[in-house]
Formats: structure tokens, C-alpha cells, sequence
């Protein structure tokens, strides 16, 4: 996903970060956020997964896949850009 020139509020990223990004990834990439808030919305995204990959293990599956591992993946790229 490319950065779209507009500003993204930051806490709107924070609650729902796949509304505004197809992957953990790109919120490493967008040149928008701060290391901070990109941490910020990455740990959103990882709460969110485990919630997800909780629920898939109680037998009720979502529309969308967990991606916990490529969150996991995007934290530590990020850590390693600091």
C-alpha cells in the first residue's frame, strides 16, 4: 500500500489499524507516524490478533486472518530501525 498524502489521525489508526493499512508492514514503511506511533498502532494491531486468533481457537472464526506472526514480524523490523 502506498502513503496517501493526507494526514491520518492518529488515534482513529490506533483503534482499527486494517481500516487504514493492508498490512502490518506498511505502517513500518508509511513515513507518516513517528517510531512512536507506529509502535502504537502496531501493539493495537498485535491486541487485536491475539483477540482474533483466541476466538478462531474457541471455534468462532472472523472475516479476516489473525495476522499475528506478520505484526510480530513489523514490531521487530521497527525495533531494529530505532
Amino acid at each position: 500500500m502506498t502513503n496517501p498524502p493526507e494526514k491520518l489521525e492518529i488515534e482513529a489508526v490506533v483503534r482499527d489499524p486494517p481500516d487504514y493499512f493492508g498490512a502490518p508492514m506498511d505502517v513500518v514503511n508509511d513515513s507518516r507516524f513517528t517510531h512512536d506511533e507506529k509502535r502504537r498502532v502496531l501493539e493495537s494491531w498485535a491486541v487485536d490478533a491475539q483477540l482474533r486468533s483466541q476466538a478462531e481457537a474457541e471455534n468462532m472464526p472472523g472475516k479476516d486472518l489473525p495476522q499475528l506472526q506478520e505484526v510480530h514480524v513489523a514490531l521487530l523490523e521497527l525495533q531494529k530501525q530505532k
